[in-house]
């Protein structure tokens, strides 16, 4: 499944008009449309073959967080595992149980995480939720995200409301207020159907006394104050930021730092600021790893050929900012230069796909720039930028 089949029978152009960030959602579609995702054998198997601990595996119980001495081992007999005896007991009581980032033991999930990426530029994971009685596992509430909702088996009862305050963070200065207004939305969600909640808008969800798995596919697009936070971080360039403040200084002297300040903010937050900010946001949502341990230790340090295949490791791709003639990226910790002919050809690379060199190579003018992105591609290699796969 991909992003497009998600949303259906709403299309992308309508989604993204009519809904996102904007209002809630329903998608009705046929029982076992999700069936393909997650199952209850592989909720079993990874239950039985993982070592899960708080905060990846969580039981939920009407608002309160089970103690995990219920439903885990002790350190005193060992390693902490799941206890299926307490797991079974508590489960029993009419407790949910909460997988989260499911997407990393589900190749398939992981796939559909990254069609969702490419489709909303957005960080995206999955959390799983699995109850079988009729007590809620969260009170009303409000998450500080965009969410999709996939019933995947089974079905619960949902109430959805407007929020109570626009836009509102995690970490906001004032909290919403409970709703006092009825639900804009109050049914029962089936196999198959979808729900999409904008970040902010009020829910409660009540399992039906019957086997039930969802799974929440949460959406963290960029904010205002990402975008000024980043701007922050880019204006250590400027010596008056750097600075310190006049504080001993007289008024005057106040006043044409605060004039120096406002200008090298406006400097900043220009009209194009926002496109480079995106471009830096893109490239640092989530990633794969892809990990190809029987030639990965011969490959990563092999010779860079036209038939090389690379992808980026930890990136999604590669925010190139320009500065002076050359483009800079940070990467594993450090700033990187390149020069900017190689812009043409490091602009593909991908963390989703791997790409041959030569491909990356036509797009370069000369001979020379192409001896110097080989050159480039294996310093990144050997820094764990790049990943280098075996050639076709």
């Amino acid at each position: 499944m991909d992003f497009d089949s998600i949303i259906a029978p709403l299309g992308r152009d309508r989604f993204l008009r009519e809904h996102w960030n904007v209002s809630f959602a329903r998608m009705q579609g046929p029982a076992g449309r999700f069936a393909g995702l997650f199952s209850w054998d592989e909720l079993n198997a990874v239950l039985a073959e993982h070592r899960l601990t708080p905060p990846r595996l969580n039981l939920y119980k009407d608002g309160q967080a089970l103690d995990p001495s219920r439903f885990i081992t002790p350190p005193r007999l060992g390693t902490p595992r799941v206890d299926s005896g307490g797991l079974a007991v508590a489960l029993a009581e009419g407790a949910t149980l909460i997988l989260n980032d499911v997407q990393e033991v589900s190749p398939g999930l992981r796939a559909l995480m990254q069609s969702f990426q490419d489709a909303l530029h957005t960080d995206t994971f999955a959390n799983l939720y699995a109850a079988w009685h009729a007590q809620k596992a969260f009170d009303l509430h409000w998450d500080p995200q965009d969410s999709i909702i996939l019933q995947v088996s089974g079905k619960k009862r949902w109430k959805v409301y407007k929020p109570t305050r626009p836009h509102p963070l995690e970490d906001d200065i004032e909290k919403p207020a409970p709703p006092a207004t009825e639900p804009v939305w109050e049914g029962v969600l089936k196999d198959g159907d979808a729900l999409y909640i904008p970040r902010g808008w009020w829910h409660v969800v009540h399992p039906l006394n019957e086997p039930s798995l969802h799974l929440t596919v949460s959406l963290t697009p960029p904010k205002g104050i990402d975008l000024l936070g980043w701007a922050v971080s880019k204006l250590r360039r400027e010596a008056v930021v750097r600075a310190d403040l006049p504080a001993l200084k007289d008024e005057s002297a106040r006043k044409a730092r605060m004039r120096e300040l406002r200008d090298a903010i406006a400097g900043m937050l220009t009209d194009e600021a926002l496109d480079d900010f995106l471009r830096q946001w893109d490239g640092n949502i989530g990633h794969a790893p892809h990990v190809d341990l029987l030639r990965a230790p011969y490959e990563q340090f092999s010779a860079i050929a036209d038939d090389s295949m690379v992808r980026l490791a930890t990136l999604h791709s590669l925010a190139l900012q320009p500065y002076g003639g050359n483009f800079e990226f940070r990467a594993v910790g450090r700033l990187w230069t390149v020069p900017g002919a190689l812009a043409p050809a490091l602009s593909q690379l991908h963390n989703a796909r791997a790409t041959s060199v030569a491909d990356l190579s036509s797009r370069l003018a000369g001979d020379a720039e192409r001896q110097d992105l080989r050159k480039s591609l294996a310093v990144l290699a050997r820094a764990g930028v790049v990943l280098v796969e075996r050639g076709g």
